[in-house]
């Protein structure tokens, strides 16, 4: 498709009953930094797809933390290193960070604040290929 998050904004007073959003390998590497999330317009988003956008920070998409209906978030294959926990998020149960630049515990002590997280893929992650045998 070949969108980026700009586009999505514009597009976002049409998508008011959209609860799937699929925006796998388009162009949103820039999501928060740049945009305001449109939580008026993404209110019934329970699914975003943001896999292999090239997003290489957890601050691009921390601001999905205000969709009240968000359940489950995908986010394989970028390049994102660490997650920090900000409150929000609160139905949020499914989160995908698979094959993503993860090499700190840090982030999964994080992760460990999110309040409803069920299912979680971390696998890929510079972190999970850690020998603790060498220590």
């Amino acid at each position: 498709m070949g969108l980026d998050w700009g586009q999505i904004i514009i597009l976002a007073p049409t998508l008011l009953y959209v609860e799937n959003l699929h925006l796998v390998k388009n162009h949103c590497s820039k999501i928060s930094s740049i945009y305001p999330i449109p939580v008026d317009h993404f209110k019934l988003l329970k699914f975003i797809n943001l896999e292999e956008n090239g997003i290489e920070s957890w601050d691009e998409v921390v601001e999905f933390r205000k969709l009240p209906n968000l359940r489950r978030l995908i986010l394989n294959k970028n390049r994102i290193r660490e997650v920090k926990y900000k409150s929000g998020f609160n139905l949020l149960y499914f989160l995908h960070l698979g094959d993503n630049l993860l090499d700190s515990w840090s982030s999964f002590d994080q992760l460990n604040e999110f309040p409803c997280i069920k299912n979680l893929r971390v696998t890929g992650n510079p972190i999970t290929t850690v020998d603790v045998t060498d220590e």
